[in-house]
């Protein structure tokens, strides 16, 4: 076997075992916060490319950090992605344990591309289940204006099936 071989069975062993490219790289967390320090900032400033950019790397480099995922999420929902929106606030909610965020934004994701029955069951579960008073009062607004247009609680479409994701709980090792 060559050193080649040995190498990426390394990494391959190390990343079964949960490590991140950012351990494998001995990137140290002050630099992964800079980094997510100019992410943040390029976001405020509408540099939305630029945010992208800085968030993709995060999300690379530790693909364990809800954080990440959810500026990652941010900027596409801004950029009108909503379905790349989604899909990275779905991988923020199953990473975090009692965030509702994801959650919530999934349903202004959903709403923004025309699933209005989806985006009540998203705000219904942030209604119910978040622990942050902000934002069950923000859920019940938009429940209320989904109310408010006469989206009741109407069955998904067979494409609205898989939504909202089940959190699986970790499991302790």
């Amino acid at each position: 076997m060559g050193q080649t071989d040995e190498m990426v069975e390394t990494v391959f062993a190390a990343i079964e075992k949960g490590a991140t490219l950012k351990d494998l790289h001995g990137v140290s967390q002050d630099l992964m916060d800079g980094v997510y320090a100019f992410a943040h900032k390029f976001y405020q400033q509408g540099r939305l490319d630029d945010a992208e950019t800085f968030f993709r790397f995060l999300c690379i480099y530790d693909f364990y950090n809800a954080e990440y995922a959810m500026g990652m999420g941010a900027v596409c929902q801004l950029k009108e992605e909503y379905a790349r929106a989604i899909d990275l606030y779905a991988l923020a909610y199953s990473l975090s344990k009692d965030d509702h965020r994801p959650m919530f934004h999934t349903g202004q994701c959903q709403l923004m591309m025309g699933r209005a029955a989806l985006a009540r069951r998203c705000f219904e579960i942030v209604r119910d289940s978040s622990d942050v008073d902000y934002l069950k009062q923000m859920a019940s607004s938009y429940l209320d204006g989904l109310d408010r247009v006469g989206v009741r609680n109407a069955p998904p479409s067979e494409t609205e099936s898989e939504w909202p994701p089940l959190r699986k709980e970790k499991e302790v090792t």
